[in-house]
């Protein structure tokens, strides 16, 4: 019931989003699905970040070759599988709760699950598709939990098998991994301190659950420092080597994310906070309060409630899971990016937050409270699924519009790099349109060169630029809007030149001005205004072409 009821949910919220999700990363991996081989796909022999995701891969694999590339599968399959992760947070939590002599544990936990549902930061999970092992982390995460408390309820042997095949998959996927023997260990340490439970339980569960995993954990490590000769996959030992001191300003402002829905300030308050937080007095302040509720949970771990004991166990696994995000990058800038980093912390912050609001002693009090963060949350899940739909239709008609120039080169001087922040196309050396059209549209591929220009950050689904063209090699493109600036290759947009123009960035935020080195004749000159293409009239001098 729990399962069809949350599904329903996530599929209306995310209703229009269905067919969004298909970009940025998505056409690389696409690209190499369809033209590595087995071993070289499965292995990431071409992607430059290395890493050990053999399992990850393997999945994916089976699933393209299930799916393909129908937007509609992809997107049931992903609101599937974060049910799933849901569902059994559900069982996870309303278990905690009733072993810790909690009647109401169920009702609190479904309340957990819902606000975990219908929490704004977990768009980017769903919709975008290369975040599929962000759904996967958590589901082996949850699975581990699982089994370890299925173990702890019956005494079963055949749940630490379970387990312990099931982490042994999760080190050749997301390096989440790292901290899912901690929560295991301190799930055993919880129950040692419940009455109704063996007190051997911990000693065996550390014999059968823990060590053989942390075997595994370092053998992982080690099998990784034999082939690359590093210790940290994906994101490199050098990004955990240069951690400093803004760095563990990161969990504070996510926290301020999930909370407060700090995303969603404006830019001045929201900036205030970030700056805060990073700040010495914010980092101290911060410090200060985990270790004052840390010290409590310690030397009251005993006499709290059944509700205390188990929020001490989410805030703990909150602060497990906020570690692992200390050395990646925190984007203080634009809606949605890099939210997934936060999807795992989200699945624990939202429980604790559950109980929280159940121990509201006033039912008038606690029902304002519920409703108030209920229907903020809400509101902002549909403004950014809106932005998901909206960015998938002006994509799509883009791909569709583009006319095939055949012998001549095609420049298209302005792409949408994101809609507040929801990624789109981009611009890259190597076109990203091209590759996205050849790629989604085979039947229709390009046959001559085609050229991101620049590309900006879109703010309204209506935003785009003009031209004006200055002579017959020169066009100055300005954009029609202040405030989204220019982008080249995933930074802000710079002067470059190829063997067919020279493009001078005059103003980062404004316009730049586009020189061909051929005839013009030989080109095709495109600009983008919301969901259409416009064609430049080289013989038009002087005049703005809106």
């Amino acid at each position: 019931m729990v399962f069809c009821l949350l599904w329903v949910l996530m599929f209306l919220l995310y209703l229009p989003a269905a067919r969004a999700g298909f970009v940025t990363d998505f056409t690389g991996w696409l690209y190499e699905v369809r033209n590595s081989t087995f071993t070289d796909y499965i292995n990431r022999t071409h992607f430059q970040a290395h890493s050990l995701y053999q399992f990850t891969q393997l999945v994916t694999y089976f699933f393209y070759l299930l799916l393909g590339t129908n937007a509609w599968l992809w997107h049931l399959l992903f609101i599937t599988l974060h049910v799933i992760n849901a569902t059994l947070i559900f069982q996870f939590g309303s278990r905690l709760l009733l072993d810790a002599g909690v009647p109401t544990g169920k009702m609190i936990a479904l309340g957990g699950v819902i606000l975990f549902c219908i929490s704004p930061y977990i768009s980017e999970v769903i919709v975008w598709e290369p975040a599929f092992h962000f759904l996967q982390g958590l589901l082996l995460i949850m699975l581990v939990l699982t089994c370890t408390q299925r173990y702890i309820h019956s005494g079963k042997r055949k749940y630490a098998w379970l387990a312990i095949a099931t982490y042994f998959l999760s080190t050749f996927s997301l390096e989440v991994f790292y901290i899912t023997p901690w929560l295991l260990l301190l799930l055993a340490v919880f129950y040692r301190f419940l009455p109704a439970f063996d007190k051997d339980r911990l000693p065996r569960t550390i014999k059968f659950f823990f060590a053989p995993m942390l075997v595994l954990f370092l053998g992982r490590l080690a099998l990784y420092r034999f082939i690359y000769g590093g210790w940290v996959s994906r994101i490199g030992t050098g990004a955990v080597s240069s951690i400093n001191h803004d760095s563990f300003g990161k969990p504070a402002k996510y926290l301020f994310h999930l909370l407060f829905l700090g995303r969603f300030f404006p830019d001045v308050p929201r900036n205030y906070v970030y700056a805060f937080c990073s700040s010495g007095k914010g980092l101290a302040f911060f410090c200060a309060v985990v270790v004052a509720i840390s010290a409590y949970i310690i030397f009251r771990f005993r006499s709290m409630d059944g509700k205390g004991k188990v929020a001490s166990l989410f805030f703990v696994y909150v602060l497990i899971s906020l570690a692992l995000l200390i050395p990646l990058w925190f984007p203080e800038m634009l809606l949605v990016i890099y939210d997934r980093y936060a999807y795992f912390t989200g699945a624990f912050f939202y429980m604790l937050l559950g109980i929280l609001f159940s121990r509201i002693a006033t039912e008038h009090i606690k029902l304002a409270v519920v409703s108030f963060y209920v229907l903020a949350n809400l509101r902002f899940t549909i403004l950014v699924n809106r932005y998901w739909g909206k960015s998938a239709q002006i994509i799509n008609s883009l791909l569709y519009q583009a006319p095939d120039p055949g012998s001549r080169t095609l420049i298209l001087l302005n792409l949408p790099e994101s809609l507040n922040g929801i990624p789109m196309i981009g611009s890259e050396h190597q076109s990203e349109y091209k590759l996205m059209h050849d790629l989604l549209l085979p039947a229709s591929k390009y046959s001559g060169h085609v050229y991101d220009g620049l590309s900006y950050n879109m703010l309204t689904p209506d935003d785009g630029a003009h031209v004006t063209v200055i002579n017959d090699s020169t066009v100055r493109v300005t954009l029609n809007q202040w405030g989204t600036w220019w982008w080249y290759e995933g930074r802000g947009g710079n002067s470059y030149e190829n063997q067919d123009y020279r493009l001078n960035m005059i103003d980062g935020g404004h316009f730049y001005e586009l020189t061909l080195k051929k005839p013009s004749s030989n080109y095709v000159l495109l600009y983008q205004k919301g969901e259409f293409w416009k064609l430049v009239d080289m013989d038009l001098r002087g005049a703005d072409q809106d």
